[in-house]
Parts: C-alpha cells; sequence; structure tokens
C-alpha cells in the first residue's frame, strides 16, 4: 500500500473531509454562544426591570400638574426643649443638602418623605417614584390636610 494506492486516497481524502466538517460545527456552535451571551447583556430598560424583578415603572416622569398637586409646607423644626432638635436640620435625599429653616418642603403623600421642592421637582419630571423607597408617586385627592396632620 503506497501513496498511489487508491483506497489510501480515498480514507484521506475521508478524513480530511470529517475533520473540516467537524472544525466547522464546532466554529459555528462557539459563533451561536458568542452571540447568545452578548445578546444576554444587551438588555433593554424594560426587560432589565423584569429580568431583576423590579417594581419601578420604565423611566417616565410626572407631568407639571401632578408634581405641583404634592401637598407643600414650610419647613421649620420643633420648638421643644431639647437642645439638639432645635438645631437639627433635615437633609434633602435627592441633593444630600441640608434643608434650612422656612423652606418649602415638599411630601410625597404615599411614603411620607419629605424633599426640597426645587430638588422633588427635577426628580419627578423624569422618575415616577420616590427616591428613598421607589413607592410609586402620586398625588392623593385632597391629602394636603392629612398629610400635614401625620407630619
Amino acid at each position: 500500500m503506497g501513496f498511489n494506492d487508491p483506497s489510501l486516497n480515498t480514507i484521506i481524502l475521508w478524513f480530511a473531509a470529517v475533520t473540516s466538517l467537524v472544525t466547522i460545527s464546532v466554529i459555528f456552535a462557539l459563533l451561536v454562544l458568542c452571540l447568545l451571551k452578548r445578546r444576554r447583556f444587551d438588555v433593554s430598560p424594560e426587560e432589565e426591570n423584569e429580568y431583576h424583578g423590579r417594581s419601578e415603572p420604565p423611566c417616565q416622569g410626572l407631568s407639571a400638574s401632578v408634581i405641583a398637586a404634592f401637598p407643600t409646607f414650610s419647613y421649620k423644626p420643633d420648638n421643644n426643649n431639647d437642645l439638639e432638635s432645635n438645631n437639627q436640620e433635615i437633609e434633602c435625599p435627592v441633593c444630600l443638602g441640608l434643608i434650612p429653616k422656612n423652606v418649602v418642603i415638599k411630601v410625597l403623600p404615599n411614603c411620607m418623605h419629605m424633599f426640597d421642592e426645587e430638588c422633588i421637582g427635577k426628580w419627578l419630571e423624569s422618575h415616577a417614584t420616590c427616591p428613598v423607597c421607589r413607592t410609586l408617586a402620586q398625588p392623593m385627592a385632597s391629602s394636603g390636610d392629612k398629610v400635614l396632620e401625620k407630619v
């Protein structure tokens, strides 16, 4: 059996064909796996919220009329005998700045969190939830008096 034997040439040809077919199949399988992995990381924000089980709606803000419907009041610390509480200022969770006395505060009725009116207004223009607890921010009908009673 030499290199000129037709049966040996046939075996070599079949071996080359099978090896090529296996190599092409492996490359194709790796390509498909890479594409599937890439697709898994290229997830839209809506799919990401569903995937992670988050309850926050897509990033859509509230209208100016809805933002204006949230109750507001002037911030005044308690005037009791405790010296620490008289000098204590609250921090705005949006801008992380201290809120001075007599500044207008806006309260989200669903969760009762208080914010500087300007900061929460900017936040609610692009988000529909409370920045602290992620509760859906929605005004309640005639909630101003009830909110002030609770605060």
